[in-house]
């Protein structure tokens, strides 16, 4: 029974630190994040002026 309530506890524990890095740094997890959005959308920028410079 003790190891079965071991279990659970680290099992939630886990979970919730889990949960945690998500919401808190879900670029450590591979999550795409705001931030991380406003980076290729400036990237994109960045790309679609140098494209419509060369064409110039």
């Amino acid at each position: 029974m003790g190891l079965i309530l071991g279990m659970a506890f680290f099992f939630v524990f886990v979970t919730m630190v889990f949960v945690a890095i998500a919401v808190f740094l879900p670029e450590w997890l591979g999550i795409t994040g705001k931030k991380a959005k406003q980076i290729i959308a400036d990237q994109q920028e960045q790309a679609d002026n140098t494209k419509d410079s060369t064409q110039q």
